[in-house]
């Protein structure tokens, strides 16, 4: 997914998934994640082998859960962007937003990162990593924002600012959300291409 949307954008780009579907993912996220560390070290190690210097870590997810500090130390020849930049800028823009995230790890990193930056913030998160299975099963988002009742999670009552698609998946479904919620959706993933790293 990460790969068609930056193509989509007018760059080249390959990409090497660091789990085969999205419950490997979270185990090794929650379960082992110094060896998920070692592993997206070795795969941009591969990737600086084929002289690529800008690297997207494109899953929220991920991000949250491998230690990105090792990880920009040991592959510093290379820029690394991920969306978690996205979210020191998101909070400081908006007072109220409802974040939806593949996992309880991932959620809770977002949260973090945006509390610290506006203590004042308020947040309702929800994890849905069943949603993410469905969207990798190519359901239709129709079907998938029906049969899990997208359209009244967490926004009676709430009133928010914005609605922020914290898995890299959910912007499959943002056409149809954008239908349904009053409230800006916001994708991650468009504001990590304006990162300098991109630029010309």
């Amino acid at each position: 997914m990460g790969v068609d949307f930056i193509r989509k954008r007018g760059f080249e780009a390959v990409g090497k998934p660091a789990a085969s579907n999205p419950e490997e993912q979270s185990m090794l996220q929650f379960l082992n994640a110094d060896a998920l560390t070692r592993k997206v070290i070795a795969i941009i190690g591969d990737f600086q082998k084929l002289d690529i210097k800008n690297v997207m870590i494109y899953c929220n997810s991920l991000s949250a859960a491998i230690d990105l500090e090792l990880v920009k130390h040991e592959c510093s020849a290379v820029n690394i962007v991920t969306p978690l930049q996205v979210y020191r800028n998101l909070a400081s823009r908006y007072r109220r937003l409802v974040v939806w995230a593949a996992n309880g790890r991932c959620l809770q990193t977002i949260e973090k990162i945006l509390y610290e930056n506006n203590p004042a913030i308020q947040i309702i998160g929800v994890s849905l990593l069943p949603v993410i299975v469905a969207i990798e099963n190519l359901e239709r988002p129709e079907t998938i924002v029906k049969k899990f009742d997208l359209a009244d999670l967490v926004f009676k009552g709430f009133n928010p600012e914005g609605l922020v698609l914290g898995c890299t998946h959910l912007p499959y479904l943002k056409e149809k959300l954008e239908e349904i919620f009053s409230a800006p959706v916001i994708d991650p993933a468009e504001e990590m291409l304006r990162d300098p790293v991109f630029a010309g």
